[in-house]
């Protein structure tokens, strides 16, 4: 995001207090802010650019702006992320294979690792290695995997992994039992 406004110059001591007390909680080792030439400041949000990479990008109005709230599986999803790639990496690499099309099993070009990289309300960001390239996918790449309902809470983020492994399970034994 770029945020594009006026800024001014925080001058009273409650205002101060309060903008210290709210940057503590996001930084809580910030000694600086007790520098004798910190300063603090307050920005009037004007203008927002989203610039979420090649071909993601567009304008966001003042409203919408300061409309959004944080994605409610933003704050954990770091730590659903370690969990998975430290002991459900078998797993993530069934639910790539039976939830994101072109992605099934091949015996011949196995995926070896798939590392979960972010979690939100919507799904998952996987960086996905395979033994080799595929036409125009190279070696490693990353992915979205979507889950198939918005997620709510960590409860939520469990049932949909669950769903989404069990989804890939009975993929699997389908393909294993036709043959």
């Amino acid at each position: 995001m770029n945020l594009m406004g006026s800024v001014e110059l925080i001058k009273g001591d409650q205002d101060k207090a309060k903008a210290r007390e709210i940057y503590l909680q996001k930084h809580p080792g910030a000694f600086w802010v007790d520098f004798g030439d910190f300063n603090w400041f307050r920005m009037s949000v004007e203008k927002v650019r989203f610039v979420g990479g090649f071909a993601r990008a567009g304008a966001v109005t003042q409203d919408e702006y300061l409309a959004a709230k944080p994605d409610a599986v933003s704050e954990f999803g770091p730590k659903i992320a370690a969990h998975m790639n430290e002991d459900h990496m078998p797993a993530t690499i069934a639910m790539v294979q039976g939830n994101v099309p072109g992605m099934e099993h091949d015996p011949e070009n196995p995926i070896t690792e798939a590392i979960i990289t972010s979690v939100d309300s919507l799904g998952m960001y996987v960086k996905v290695t395979r033994e080799k390239g595929i036409g125009f996918l190279p070696q490693s790449f990353k992915l979205r995997l979507p889950f198939p309902e918005v997620a709510k809470d960590r409860k939520d983020v469990k049932v949909r992994i669950m769903e989404m492994t069990n989804a890939a399970a009975a993929v699997a034994a389908e393909s294993t039992a036709e043959k």
